[in-house]
C-alpha cells in the first residue's frame, strides 16, 4: 500500500464559514472549505477540485476520490458544478441517523448542516477514555440510528463507509499516540483508535485537528469494502443503548 500524498496545512489556516458561505452536512468537505483547500465560499465546485482536495488532505486513492467527487456532483450538482449545501438535499446523498447532525424535519427538502452539540457530546461520551475505538464508534452509530427512521440498504452502506473513513483517516496506533502525547495510554499497544480531541475539532468545529499529522496510509475502495464488512459484523454484536437527550 502506497503512502498518501504529502499533507501540509502551513499555508491553509482555519477560517470558519462566513454568512452566505455554502456548507454541507459533511464535515470532511466543510473542513476543506474552512481551510481553503476548496474555495472558502463552497460554491461552484467542480468534480476535479473536489477530488484533488479529498485525495491531498484525507489520503484517499485517486480512483476513490474521483468516485466520490464525480458521484456527488452528478447526483446533487447542476451543469457539472456543486454548491456544498446541495449535498444537504434529504435522502439523495444525505441520510437520517447521522452521528452529529439532526434528522431532516418531516417534509423538509434540506437536512440540517449545523452540528448538533447534544449529539456530538453523546458521541464523545460513548467512552470515558480519551479516545474512541471502532467498537465505541459502532456502538454510537447503532444507538443513534435506533432513534431515527430506518435506512435503506444503500444508506446503511454509506453510513458504515463514513464510519470506516473516520478510522482510516484519523485513527492512530496506541503506541504511536502515547509517544506523541495524543493519548496517554501505553496499554493500548497497536490498537487503532481516534482521539476525542480530533473528533471535537473535526466534527464540532469542522476544522483539521491540531496534532493530526495527516493520514498514515492511502485508503482505496478495497480498504473501504473491508472496513464496511468489519463494521457490519460489529454492528450485529451491538444493541442500542438507552440515551436521554
Amino acid at each position: 500500500m502506497s503512502s498518501p500524498a504529502a499533507y501540509t496545512r502551513d499555508d491553509h489556516p482555519y477560517c470558519p464559514a462566513n454568512p452566505g458561505d455554502s456548507r454541507s452536512p459533511c464535515p470532511a468537505l466543510n473542513a476543506l472549505a474552512n481551510h481553503g483547500y476548496l474555495p472558502h465560499d463552497g460554491r461552484n465546485l467542480t468534480a476535479p477540485q473536489l477530488a484533488h482536495a479529498i485525495e491531498k488532505v484525507y489520503g484517499l486513492s485517486p480512483v476513490f476520490a474521483y468516485f466520490l467527487a464525480y458521484g456527488g456532483v452528478a447526483r446533487c450538482g447542476t451543469h457539472g458544478k456543486l454548491d456544498l449545501h446541495e449535498l444537504a438535499v434529504h435522502n439523495v446523498v444525505e441520510h437520517d441517523g447521522s452521528l452529529v447532525h439532526a434528522d431532516a424535519g418531516q417534509g423538509e427538502k434540506y437536512a440540517p448542516t449545523n452540528v448538533d452539540p447534544v449529539l456530538l457530546r453523546k458521541l464523545l461520551d460513548t467512552s470515558p477514555k480519551d479516545y474512541l475505538s471502532l467498537k465505541d464508534l459502532t456502538q454510537a452509530q447503532v444507538t443513534r440510528q435506533a432513534q431515527s427512521p430506518p435506512l435503506h440498504t444503500l444508506q446503511s452502506l454509506v453510513s458504515k463507509g463514513e464510519l470506516d473513513l473516520i478510522m482510516e483517516v484519523f485513527g492512530v496506533r496506541g503506541s504511536e499516540s502515547a509517544s506523541q502525547s495524543l493519548i496517554p495510554d501505553e496499554a493500548l499497544g497497536d490498537e487503532l483508535v481516534v482521539p476525542k480531541a480530533f473528533l471535537e475539532q473535526w466534527l464540532g468545529q469542522e476544522r483539521l485537528p491540531d496534532g493530526w499529522q495527516g493520514p498514515s496510509h492511502q485508503t482505496g475502495l478495497k480498504e473501504l469494502i473491508a472496513g464496511v464488512r468489519s463494521i457490519s459484523k460489529a454492528e450485529g454484536e451491538e444493541t442500542p443503548r438507552e440515551v436521554t437527550l
